[in-house]
């Protein structure tokens, strides 16, 4: 019966550790990065943040003032809304953007992570993102 006790415990214990997650860094000089965090978009500062947690990729909008709530002051006023389920596949970050429609773009991590420029899969620029916080005329 100590044993049988035991092994449950153990196998509980296995279940409810968060795995790590091991994001492989792009074909940019600074590999590897990551793509969790905020970013902003290029060109749309005013309108829009997106951030990445481990599984989800986030569309958060603002109150047109510049200034954006916190990831889970967003997910609170609108659950499940504009949030997107996205996986690596070797370097490509592939995005399910619902009702069969996929984004596939390879992340090329520059200025120590702090800007990536998104590269479709026929190597042309699709976009830039930058952290929040970092002046994007500083790295480019």
């Amino acid at each position: 019966m100590k044993k049988v006790l035991m092994l449950i415990l153990v196998a509980v214990s296995f279940m409810s550790c968060e795995p790590e997650v091991i994001l492989p860094g792009g074909p940019g000089a600074d590999s590897p990065g990551t793509i969790l965090g905020r970013w902003i978009p290029e060109g749309f500062e005013s309108n829009v943040r997106y951030e990445f947690t481990s599984e989800k990729r986030h569309t958060i909008y603002g109150d047109g003032s510049g200034e954006f709530p916190s990831l889970q002051d967003w997910v609170a006023e609108n659950p499940g809304i504009l949030e997107h389920d996205y996986v690596f596949q070797e370097d490509v970050v592939v995005i399910d953007l619902n009702f069969g429609n996929y984004s596939r773009l390879i992340p090329t991590y520059k200025c120590e992570n702090l800007v990536i420029e998104w590269v479709n899969e026929a190597g042309e620029t699709h976009s830039t993102f930058y952290r929040e916080g970092h002046d994007i005329e500083n790295c480019n």
